[in-house]
């Protein structure tokens, strides 16, 4: 009798589900995940594969999502797409939706069906499957976008908008001209305006969490990336409320607010868990880190403000203090925007002076938050100024011949870079006797080395990071300060090594430690390997399987 043949099955295609967290202090996730303040990813780590990451910043704005995006190292990138325009003297911030220049690892066509749900990402071409950008996303600068374009549409239907947005106003991006939405951060010192930001992370995480399992539910899928990015909004403005902080009095009794908010998350990663079978591979994974700030007030108030003195002697534009007295003792009388805050310390002439945040606003211009672009209308008076920063301080010459305006002589360049480092390197904090710089970086040697991987400018401060800063003191331009904190998390220090893990948790793959370091590049050249995919021929990270 002839053997009944039966009918052969094709194996089902490899699905990944990558889960990822945004910005969160490394050492505190490890703690409460270990304590069991965190219990579903207690229980994902104990049945995965468990990998430690590792990366250095050169700089401290240096962005994670580089090589998470790209799998491209970020030493072959120009991290310095910020424009800076010798005629007009207008300073322009690049964002991250416009700046990736190299295919996104998941851009795969028709060989991957992909769902990308509000990562810090571009939406691309060759992409087949849905994306979604800028819809709760933590950055300030943020433009709402979708692939399909209707599916956004169809998400704000059905799950309304990113909770934080009650305070939004709109910006617009100079070197791309796209239109977009800033958010306005509450004050750290009300904690009703606190309490609001918590409940509206809490509900961004559980409406993000529905529109995930929705999407999975109702659309085909191999590889479903979604980022949980409200732990990073709740590290920049809870760090107080959570951790040991000048501002830490302010927390509440028996009361973690960042704890809850990381909980929140942690329990829609068990709805997200749940809603797979184990054919569904799970990659966890987190990207950048948050630490204590000391350095948004150095860079953003104290630096352009020294500069404006520096260039103008005997004058003060912003929080003019008394250096031969004690600094006064820490208000907590702060209701408004840090920015406004910090508006009302000008003097009278930084009031005829300046450019006010309300004038940037009304501009919709995205820096109407920084100080240092207040000091705008002055910079072609001045042989040296503070250039808008959201790292560290960026001091940019005035010099002849490249500047329409320009003042410092090409000849005297370095001189001038020298003179300026020393004064500022003997900025001091007065209420620990510290300095608060720890290093100076000249950029180049001549004026003239347009070298466009180099940033704008010319000296870069690097601050130190050990106290949050509020009050300066500098024997050339006297004090500056107390003014308010505006967040108490920030990035990793300039320099350093950021610490991320990995977890992977598969039918085919034993839970335990891997040995060795990976890097973040590694994560997407995983991610592939996953799907049975091979990464692309400048693809840097390799599979850690």
């Amino acid at each position: 009798m002839q053997k009944q043949l039966q009918p052969s099955v094709a194996p089902a295609s490899p699905r990944v589900l990558a889960i990822g967290l945004d910005a969160p202090n490394h050492d505190l996730l490890v703690q409460w995940i270990g304590q069991g303040h965190l219990a579903n990813l207690q229980a994902l780590q104990q049945r995965s594969s468990q990998l430690i990451i590792e990366s250095r910043k050169r700089y401290s704005n240096e962005h994670c999502w580089i090589p998470m995006l790209t799998g491209q190292s970020r030493d072959r990138w120009n991290h310095w797409l910020d424009h800076w325009n010798t005629e007009t003297y207008a300073f322009s911030e690049a964002s991250i939706f416009d700046w990736i220049k190299a295919p996104l690892f998941y851009a795969l066509g028709d060989q991957c069906r992909v769902i990308s749900f509000d990562l810090t990402a571009p939406v691309v071409a060759n992409v087949s499957g849905i994306q979604v950008s800028g819809w709760a996303t933590e950055l300030n600068e943020c433009y709402p976008l979708s692939s399909p374009p209707e599916v956004l549409d169809t998400l704000l239907s059905r799950y309304g908008p990113d909770p934080k947005l009650t305070d939004s106003h709109a910006i617009t991006n100079r070197l791309s001209n796209h239109r977009g939405i800033t958010f306005a951060i509450p004050s750290l010192y009300q904690q009703d305006q606190i309490e609001h930001l918590v409940e509206s992370q809490i509900r961004s995480i559980e409406r993000r969490t529905q529109a995930c399992l929705d999407l999975m539910a109702e659309e085909p899928w191999d590889l479903f990336l979604t980022l949980y990015s409200e732990i990073h909004t709740a590290g920049h403005i809870l760090w107080h409320l959570s951790q040991p902080h000048p501002l830490d009095t302010l927390r509440p009794d028996d009361a973690d607010p960042m704890l809850r908010v990381y909980q929140a998350m942690d329990r829609s990663v068990g709805e997200l868990l749940a809603a797979v079978d184990d054919s569904v591979t799970v990659v966890f994974y987190t990207v950048d880190a948050m630490v204590p700030d000391c350095l948004e007030n150095a860079r953003a108030v104290f630096l352009p403000e020294f500069l404006y003195r520096w260039n103008f002697p005997g004058k003060a534009a912003l929080a003019e203090g008394d250096p031969s007295v004690a600094p006064p003792s820490p208000s907590h009388d702060y209701r408004q925007h840090w920015k406004h805050e910090v508006w009302r310390l000008r003097t009278r002439t930084g009031d005829r002076e300046l450019q006010s945040p309300a004038e940037l606003e009304a501009r919709e211009d995205p820096m109407s938050w920084c100080p240092a672009s207040w000091y705008g209308p002055l910079w072609p008076r001045m042989k040296a100024f503070a250039m808008p920063s959201v790292a560290d301080g960026y001091i940019r010459l005035n010099v002849v011949g490249r500047e329409s305006a320009g003042i410092v002589e090409d000849a005297d360049f370095v001189a001038v870079c020298s003179d300026l480092a020393a004064e500022i390197s003997r900025l001091v904090n007065p209420r620990t006797g510290k300095g608060v710089v720890r290093e100076i970086i000249r950029v180049r040697d001549s004026a003239f080395d347009l070298d466009p991987k180099d940033p704008p400018a010319d000296l870069i401060v690097v601050f130190r990071e050990d106290c949050p800063l509020d009050v300066v003191d500098s024997p050339l331009a006297g004090r500056i300060g107390p003014v308010p904190y505006f967040r108490t998390g920030s990035h990793q220090a300039h320099g350093g090594v950021l610490q991320n893990l990995m977890y992977i948790r598969s039918v085919d793959i034993m839970p335990g430690h891997q040995s060795g370091v990976a890097r973040l590049e590694d994560i997407p050249a995983t991610l592939l390997a996953l799907l049975g995919q091979v990464p692309a021929a400048d693809f840097d990270g390799v599979a850690r399987l």
